[in-house]
């Protein structure tokens, strides 16, 4: 996916309208159960950070999930939209609940991300298709990201958000841990367990205020 590809959506969901109207299907479309949304601010190679926005769909589907073609991340009063598929959505499951949705939606400019209304759309192979509204608010709260520094194997982290996780990447970048983490010094194999520090080389730090749906990201330390 495009980072913060700006495009006009009315057209492209005409098109599909019309294709749907046009085949007659009177399959059921999708729903979305549920939209969870945060706010984050990452850091950048100019080094100054920039806003992005993360957000998942509970999407259901008599059909099956596997009908998904298309999801859209719609802001109509910008006139912005993001498009996903199964190349480049993310897919998690959580018991009953099959979340689908994009981290790191943000603007082509890294200007921040606009407040208001904003529809999350799930479209599957007949053309059917469903929308959710919901509302991206508020401001970030006068707190630094977290930081941390890594050496001679310890780890010391600061944060002044309400819930700290560590984030482990493999030498490929793939997440590999991320558990909770209290401020203070410990070692690497005390902060992640030996398997997961053995093959651990970038650390981060992600601070996160539930209340607020914000967060933020330190800048990555090396291990090796």
């Amino acid at each position: 996916m495009a980072r913060g590809a700006v495009i006009r959506p009315t057209l492209a969901f005409a098109a599909i309208g019309l294709a749907a109207a046009a085949s007659g299907c009177s399959v059921k479309p999708p729903e979305i159960a549920a939209i969870e949304w945060r706010l984050e601010s990452r850091p950048s190679e100019s080094g100054s950070p920039y806003e992005s926005l993360s957000v998942f769909a509970d999407i259901k589907d008599e059909e099956g999930l596997d009908n998904l073609v298309e999801l859209w991340v719609v802001e109509d009063e910008s006139a912005l939209s993001w498009k996903m598929t199964d190349a480049d959505w993310i897919k998690a499951v959580e018991g009953g609940d099959t979340w689908f949705g994009a981290s790191a939606l943000s603007m082509a400019d890294f200007s921040p991300m606009p407040r208001g209304t904003y529809r999350f759309i799930a479209i599957d192979a007949g053309g059917q298709r469903v929308e959710r509204e919901f509302q991206v608010a508020g401001d970030f709260p006068d707190r630094q990201p977290p930081t941390l520094a890594f050496a001679k194997d310890s780890l010391s982290l600061h944060s002044e958000w309400p819930e700290t996780l560590l984030l482990a990447f493999d030498s490929a970048g793939a997440l590999i841990a991320m558990p909770g983490a209290q401020a203070g010094a410990t070692s690497l194999a005390g902060a992640l367990g030996e398997d997961s520090a053995s093959r651990t080389a970038e650390i981060g730090a992600y601070g996160y205020d539930p209340n607020l749906r914000m967060g933020s990201f330190s800048k990555r330390a090396k291990t090796r």
